[in-house]
């Protein structure tokens, strides 16, 4: 594809709601804008809360967190939300002890079925030095593993073994791994150095037809075997990873402090290395524009973002979201917002701005601001019987802003 910068221009509609201003950007021709569909009333007395949402099948979960700072805290102050998807109140909560409760107390949870019973269960990392599993209908402990330190990155369920049953396979902030049965029985555990941001990435990376489980340190990235055994280790430091298939083979892809790395999936030899604009964030690895070969969305300082072939690292598109310089920009996701069937790029900047872009081009479809800061990725999720997603937003002031596009709204209606 050729390179390109697009630049957004756009048509700002404002409306004020009882939580702040929020503004509504369409473009001419891009088929409707992003609306509120809710916001939570989970607010916190900072703009630092920045561990995403987690959601399945109709189950919306929030971490929602103080600060250490605060002298009021409270058991709810950091704690999990399982918010109703229809308008966004609080269902149920579980909190951490106050002394327990700064920015870190709970990572962005996975919502799935552990235990094959047809229901769905949460697994959330905790500064109680735990990861936690609570059954998703009322919030209830079902098991705990300990951990040597807190969890930052949301712990992946994935059929490790290759049993057809599930595994929690998490890590926490020291860089200690393990891999539990949907019953909190630990099968294994590893370590990587250095402190772990990234989830961990459950995949078959060595053609084998087993499943391979792939974590990213700041000071090294580590594949493991299913059964816990090192495959390889290589000193690349990372913040974000995920795995896809390029060519018939099997690549990881890393972002960190060294760029955008490329490494082979068997071996984790370097394949290609894309230098960056500071530290990047990677979200989405997946073919976003239907040409048969994933890309990688990688969001840089100065809120650029960039499509990179991820055969070779060549950049496809490259797009600025927002006027405003920015040390951060959180990572995009792919998701269906419009309800078409395809994929689109969905980006947010640290100012607040969402954004809808085509994955072809980069050219922004919808936009919505509100004037919040947001350090970490949308969340796509079907929540009602129309076709497509809605956008999970998670704002540093606690707020999640449930966002809906305006074609899909018409579709369904």
């Amino acid at each position: 594809m050729r390179t390109r910068t697009v630049a957004a221009l756009a048509l700002l509609v404002v409306t004020l709601s009882g939580v702040g201003a929020a503004a509504l950007w369409t473009l001419p021709g891009g088929g409707g804008g992003l609306t509120e569909v809710w916001i939570s009333d989970t607010a916190r007395d900072n703009e630092f809360n920045h561990h995403g949402v987690g959601a399945a099948d109709g189950v919306v979960v929030a971490p929602v967190t103080g600060l250490q700072s605060q002298d009021d805290l409270t058991r709810r102050s950091c704690s999990l939300n399982r918010l109703d998807s229809a308008n966004g109140s609080v269902r149920w909560w579980v909190g951490v002890p106050p002394e327990r409760c700064f920015s870190h107390a709970l990572t962005k949870p996975a919502v799935a079925d552990l235990d094959g019973d047809g229901a769905l269960e949460v697994v959330a990392g905790t500064t109680e030095n735990a990861t936690v599993a609570v059954a998703a209908s009322d919030g209830r402990e079902l098991f705990r593993v300990p951990t040597t330190a807190y969890g930052y990155a949301q712990p992946t369920v994935a059929d490790v073994a290759g049993d057809a049953d599930p595994e929690v396979v998490a890590s926490d902030i020291s860089g200690d791994v393990f891999v539990a049965s949907g019953d909190g029985t630990v099968r294994w555990r590893g370590n990587v150095s250095g402190i772990v941001y990234a989830s961990p990435v459950v995949a078959d990376i060595d053609g084998d037809e087993g499943r391979e489980v792939v974590v990213a340190g700041r000071s090294e990235t580590v594949a493991f075997e299913a059964d816990g055994t090192v495959r390889w280790r290589r000193d690349v430091g990372a913040n974000d990873a995920a795995a896809a298939t390029v060519d018939g083979e099997s690549v990881v892809v890393v972002a960190g402090n060294d760029g955008v790395v490329a490494l082979d999936g068997a071996t984790g030899d370097r394949r290609w290395n894309r230098s960056t604009e500071g530290s990047p964030a990677m979200g989405a690895l997946a073919d976003g524009d239907g040409d048969g070969d994933p890309e990688t969305y990688v969001s840089e300082a100065g809120n650029v973002l960039r499509a990179l072939d991820a055969a070779d690292g060549s950049e496809e598109w490259r797009t600025r979201l927002a006027t405003s310089e920015g040390s951060v920009t959180p990572p995009a996701v792919l998701g269906d917002p419009d309800g078409d069937g395809s994929p689109e790029v969905v980006a947010v900047t640290n100012g607040g701005t969402v954004a809808v872009l085509d994955p072809a081009t980069g050219a922004e479809r919808a936009a919505y601001e509100r004037d919040v800061s947001v350090w970490t990725g949308v969340t796509p999720a079907n929540l009602t019987a129309a076709p497509g997603d809605e956008l999970l937003v998670r704002y540093g002031d606690g707020r999640v802003v449930a966002l809906e596009h305006g074609s899909r709204v018409a579709e369904g209606a």
